[in-house]
C-alpha cells in the first residue's frame, strides 16, 4: 500500500501536479497531494483534490501528453482496474500482516476507531500497536458499514449520488466552419456551488458551412475587431494574430508587418484553434483537445501509424540522416513515398542553405529560388509547417501524402551540411491507384555552373547559368530547357568579383641570347611600365606610375657551348652473361679549364641485358665401370641446357663440351673364366636389382634416344627403362 501511494506521488509530478498548497482553494485540504502529510491527521484520504484534477487535466490537454500515445500495445491487456475497493479484498487481519508481518492480527478491542486507527497484535508481544494510518477504504467496521476516508458509513456504491441535472446546449461560437457548443448543471450540497461527480462544463464540437473566401481566419479577425488607436501615430492599426505557444488560448495580436505582440485578453472566443494542430480548440480559455473519434475531451489518439486507437503495429518508422559537404544550387536529399505519415525533417545545426520541398504538380516551399516565410502550405493532399528561426529550419506534416514528396536542399556554396529525416509508412501495400504509378521525374530550374568574371581587375560580375534540372531517384542530370517551359525561370545569380583596382606594373620581355656562345658576354631585354584595363588589355603608360625602380635591361652573361666539353669511353661488357646487370665506362672533362657543366655529363653506368651465355653443359654423374675386373669404362650424361628455363638446346660450344667417357681400373681378373658365369648384357639388366632412377633429369631424354639398351644406362634409368624392356619382350612374344 505504502509503495502504491509513493509510485502515484511520484507519477503525478512528472504529469505536472503540484502539491494542493500550491493552489489557495485547495491549501486546506487533507488529499493525497497536500504538501503537509502528518500520521492519523489524514484519515486515510488519498483522493485527489479538485485541484490535483484541473492540473491533471490541463496536462493531458497539453503537448507533453504526447508521450502517453506511444505506449507497448501488450500493456493495454495487462491493466486491470479493481472493480471493488481495497478493503473488500484484504481483511482487517490481513492488512496488520501487511504492516506488522506475518504473526499479526487485528486487535480486537480497538473495533469501535478501527475506521480512525488501524490497531495491530504481534504474536509474543502484549500490548496492541498502530502506525496511526486507518485502514483501507471497504474494510467492515459495523454491520452494514464499511470505512470510507476514516469514518465509519453505510455501504453504497459510487454510482448512488445525486448529480445535478444539464442545461440546454447553447449555440455554436461560430457560424461558419468548426465551433463548439457547452452546457453546464448546478450540483447539490452543503456549500454554495455544491459539488459534482465529473465535470460541471460539457463541451460539444459542432460543424458549420465553410467560411466565404476572403474571410479573416478567426483569431486574426478577433484581432481586428479590435480599432485600437496609437498614443503616438494618429491612424489605426490593422492587426494581425499572433500565436503564443505558452499561452495558446490567450490573444495576441500585432501591427501587421510588425513583430510587436500585445496581449489583448486572456481569453479567446470559444471555438478558435489553440494553434497548429487541428485536433485542439479553445474553451472557456483552455485548450481543449478533440480525440481522434471526434469528441471533445475524449482521450481516444492516433498512434503513429494513423489508426485511431491504434497499437502502432501497422506500420514502420523510417527514419535517417543526410549529409553533403560540396556542391551549390539544388540537392536532392530523399524522395517521401506516397501514403508517409508523421513527416518531420530538422537541420541537425544553422546552415547558409534552405530546406525545400515539392510535389509532382506545382505545389512547393523554397523552390525556383523563391524562399518562403515561415508558414503552412498544402503539399501532395496534407498541411505541411515550415518554421525557420534565423538558420534553423524544421519541416513536419501530419500526412498522409497522396504522392511523393522530393525534398531538397538549396546550397550556396560547399559546406559542412547534415539534417535528419523521420517518416512512417503503412505495412500494407498502397491501393492499386498508387501503387502501380512509376515514379515521375522532377523537373526545375536551376543554377548549374557559375561564367566567368567580365573583369579582370576594377570590380567585375559573373553569373549563374540557369539550366532545366531533371531529378529522379536521387539522380539529377541537365535536359533540354523546354522540359521547364511551364515553371518561372529564375534570374541568374549575379556575384562581385576580381575587386582589386586595375594597378600599374613593370612588365619585362625574355631575355635574348648571350652575345657570345664561348666566354663573357652580354643580353638583354625590353623593359616597358604598363597598366592592365577592366577586360584585361595592357596599355603602355608613364614609367613614372609604375612602384618601384626600373628592372635592369641589360646583364652579363658567358657562352656556355666551349665549358661542355666532356668525353665517354668504350662501354665495358654486361656484367651478367644471362640476365640483366650493369655496365660501365668512363668520363672525363676534356676542357683545359675543368670548368665542365655537370648537368650536362654523361652517365657512368647503365642497366644491361645479355643472354649470350645461357646455354651450359650440364654433366650427369659417372656409371659404374663397364666390367668387374680389369680395365673397363665409365660414362656420363652430356646435356646442353638452358641456365634458367632448364631447357634442352644447342647453342652450347662443343670445344668447351666436357668428357663423356673415362676410363676405369679395377682388381685384375681372374684368368681362369667360367663361361657359365658370363651374362648377356640383355639378361644382366633383366636381372638387375633396380633401386630407382639415379639421373631422373636425364632418364627421359635416354629413354627416347633407345639407350636403355646399354647396361650402363639401364643402371642409371633402371626404373624408367624398365618399361622399355616390357615392350620389347612382347614384341618378341
Amino acid at each position: 500500500l505504502l509503495l502504491s501511494f509513493l509510485f502515484s506521488i511520484t507519477s503525478k509530478f512528472s504529469m505536472g501536479i503540484n502539491h494542493d498548497n500550491d493552489h489557495p482553494s485547495c491549501a486546506d485540504g487533507v488529499h493525497i497531494m497536500s504538501g503537509e502529510w502528518i500520521k492519523g491527521q489524514n484519515l486515510g484520504d488519498v483522493s485527489w483534490s479538485q485541484c490535483s484534477r484541473e492540473d491533471l487535466e490541463r496536462f493531458l490537454r497539453s503537448k507533453a501528453s504526447n508521450c502517453l500515445v506511444q505506449t507497448n500495445p501488450q500493456s493495454l491487456n495487462s491493466v486491470i482496474i479493481p472493480s471493488k475497493l481495497p478493503g473488500m479484498t484484504y481483511t482487517a487481519d490481513e492488512q496488520c500482516q501487511i504492516l506488522f508481518g506475518p504473526t499479526a492480527s487485528f486487535c480486537q478491542e480497538m473495533q469501535h476507531v478501527i475506521c480512525t486507527g488501524l490497531w495491530c497484535k504481534v504474536e509474543s508481544e502484549k500490548e496492541c500497536k498502530t502506525k496511526l494510518d486507518p485502514p483501507m477504504d471497504g474494510t467492515d467496521c459495523d454491520t452494514g458499514k464499511w470505512c470510507k476516508a476514516g469514518e465509519c458509513i453505510n455501504r453504497t456504491s459510487f454510482a448512488e449520488r445525486t448529480e445535478g441535472e444539464w442545461s440546454a446546449w447553447s449555440a455554436c461560437s461560430r457560424t461558419c466552419n468548426t465551433g463548439i457548443s457547452s452546457r453546464q448543471r448546478k450540483c447539490p450540497g452543503s456549500g454554495l456551488e455544491g459539488e459534482c461527480h465529473g465535470p460541471t462544463m460539457q463541451y460539444r464540437v459542432c460543424e458549420n458551412p465553410s467560411c466565404p473566401a476572403g474571410v479573416p481566419a478567426f483569431r486574426d479577425w478577433q484581432c481586428q475587431a479590435f480599432s485600437v488607436r496609437s498614443s503616438y501615430q494618429k491612424h489605426v492599426h490593422q492587426w494581425q494574430a499572433i500565436i503564443d505557444d505558452e499561452k495558446p488560448c490567450a490573444l495576441f495580436c500585432s501591427p501587421a508587418g510588425k513583430d510587436q505582440p500585445i496581449l489583448l485578453t486572456e481569453k479567446v472566443m470559444d471555438g478558435t484553434s489553440c494553434g497548429q494542430h487541428g485536433l485542439e480548440i479553445c474553451a472557456d480559455g483552455r485548450c481543449q483537445k478533440f480525440g481522434c473519434d471526434g469528441i471533445l475531451g475524449s482521450l481516444a489518439r492516433e498512434d503513429h501509424c494513423g489508426v485511431c486507437n491504434g497499437n502502432g503495429k501497422s506500420c514502420k518508422v523510417i527514419k535517417g540522416d543526410f549529409n553533403h559537404t560540396r556542391g551549390a544550387g539544388y540537392v536532392e536529399a530523399l524522395v517521401i513515398p506516397a501514403g508517409a505519415r508523421r513527416i518531420k525533417v530538422v537541420e541537425e545545426k544553422p546552415a547558409h542553405s534552405y530546406l525545400a520541398l515539392r510535389d509532382a504538380g506545382k505545389h512547393s516551399i523554397n523552390s525556383d529560388w523563391k524562399i518562403e516565410h515561415s508558414g503552412t502550405f498544402n503539399i501532395a493532399g496534407t498541411t505541411v509547417h515550415y518554421v525557420r528561426r534565423g538558420l534553423w529550419e524544421k519541416i513536419s506534416a501530419k500526412g498522409p501524402t497522396t504522392s511523393p514528396l522530393h525534398l531538397l536542399v538549396l546550397l550556396f556554396h560547399d559546406q559542412s551540411y547534415g539534417l535528419h529525416y523521420e517518416y512512417t509508412i503503412p505495412l500494407d501495400p498502397l491501393p492499386e491507384n498508387q501503387s502501380s504509378k512509376v515514379p515521375e521525374p522532377l523537373f526545375m530550374w536551376t543554377h548549374s555552373t557559375w561564367e566567368d568574371c567580365d573583369a579582370v581587375c576594377g570590380g567585375g560580375e559573373r553569373k549563374t547559368t540557369v539550366s532545366c534540372t531533371k531529378i529522379m531517384n536521387k539522380n539529377i542530370s541537365l535536359v533540354d530547357n523546354k522540359k521547364c517551359k511551364y515553371l518561372t525561370k529564375p534570374e541568374p545569380q549575379i556575384r562581385k568579383c576580381n575587386e582589386q583596382p586595375c594597378q600599374t606594373r613593370w612588365m619585362m620581355t625574355e631575355w635574348t641570347p648571350c652575345s657570345r656562345t664561348c666566354g663573357k658576354g652580354t643580353q638583354n631585354r625590353q623593359v616597358a611600365c604598363t597598366q592592365q584595363l577592366r577586360n584585361g588589355t595592357l596599355i603602355r603608360a608613364r614609367e613614372r606610375d609604375c612602384l618601384g625602380p626600373k628592372p635592369a635591361s641589360a646583364q652579363r652573361c658567358e657562352g656556355q657551348d666551349c665549358m661542355t666539353v666532356w668525353e665517354a669511353g668504350v662501354w665495358s661488357e654486361c656484367s651478367v652473361k644471362c640476365g640483366r646487370g650493369v655496365r660501365h665506362r668512363t668520363v672525363r672533362c676534356t676542357n683545359p679549364r675543368k670548368k665542365c657543366v655537370l648537368s650536362t655529363r654523361p652517365k657512368e653506368a647503365e642497366d644491361c641485358e645479355d643472354y649470350s651465355k645461357c646455354y651450359v653443359w650440364r654433366m650427369g654423374d659417372w656409371s659404374k665401370c663397364s666390367v668387374t675386373c680389369g680395365k673397363g669404362m665409365q660414362s656420363r650424361v652430356i646435356q646442353c641446357m638452358h641456365k634458367i628455363t632448364g631447357r634442352h638446346g644447342n647453342e652450347c660450344f662443343s670445344s668447351e663440351k666436357p668428357a663423356a667417357y673415362r676410363p676405369c681400373h679395377l682388381h685384375p681378373c681372374n684368368e681362369k673364366i667360367n663361361v657359365n658365369t658370363i651374362t648377356s648384357p640383355r639378361l644382366a639388366a633383366l636381372t638387375f636389382k633396380c633401386l630407382g632412377d639415379q639421373w631422373p633429369v636425364y632418364c627421359r631424354v635416354i629413354r627416347e634416344k633407345n639407350l636403355c639398351q646399354d647396361m650402363r644406362w639401364y643402371q642409371r634409368c633402371c626404373e624408367t627403362c624398365r618399361d622399355f624392356y616390357a615392350q620389347k619382350m612382347q614384341q618378341k612374344s
